[in-house]
């Protein structure tokens, strides 16, 4: 009988070990995996006060979630831009939602690049007649970097500087807070060739690279 009470006693032991050791290692997987979470949140350009953000990061889980980059990207501006959805605000939406193509190809160049710049150069690369369309969605999606926006449209010789400026104050950029020249003073110099070129998906664009006479 004492036999079978130690066998029985040891074994309640083995499992409550086992256990333990089970709930230790999920606790442990839950924690890395909110870490992991917590620290693509901030590596990511902007904000949490930019629409952009808000979309990258719904695109990025989708990834990590195992959608591949095109799919994610664009599942997750169908999303964004349907009337129910309050991911971003009505304005944000209804730009978003004006030429999905642009909006498609300016996301994924952001969830490859993660850098404004070359994001908003790519988009112009890849559709110079929509310059102007390009400025009023990045400006619209990154409002607090409006000048970045202005300053990497004018580079790439698409669109002028005042075409520029006048898209991104339409798109609610403070005019007394932006303008057509560098922080230096001084106007931006256009590229004689396309900035985007060997920058990721979409950012290699044909087309004229002489400034606009729009």
């Amino acid at each position: 009988m004492r036999h079978i009470l130690t066998c029985l006693f040891l074994s309640s032991a083995m499992l409550a070990s086992t256990t333990g050791a089970q709930q230790t290692n999920t606790a442990s997987q839950q924690t890395a995996a909110s870490a992991q979470t917590s620290d693509s949140e901030q590596i990511l350009f902007g904000d949490e006060n930019q629409p952009g953000r808000s979309i990258h990061l719904e695109i990025v889980a989708l990834i990590n979630n195992g959608v591949d980059l095109d799919d994610a990207v664009s599942q997750s501006i169908a999303k964004v831009t349907r009337e129910e959805d309050t991911l971003i605000s009505g304005t944000a939406r209804l730009v978003v939602g004006l030429n999905k193509g642009i909006s498609v190809n300016f996301m994924r160049n952001m969830v490859n690049f993660n850098k404004l710049s070359d994001t908003t150069k790519g988009s112009i690369e890849t559709f110079p007649g929509d310059a102007a369309n390009v400025v009023q969605l990045a400006v619209t999606l990154y409002p607090n970097f409006a000048q970045e926006v202005i300053d990497s449209a004018i580079t790439t010789g698409e669109i002028e500087p005042n075409d520029a400026l006048l898209a991104a104050i339409a798109a609610g950029a403070d005019p007394t807070s932006v303008s057509s020249a560098t922080a230096a003073g001084g106007n931006v110099e256009v590229a004689g060739t396309p900035a985007g070129t060997g920058v990721g998906a979409g950012g290699a664009g044909g087309g004229d690279t002489t400034a606009s006479t729009n």
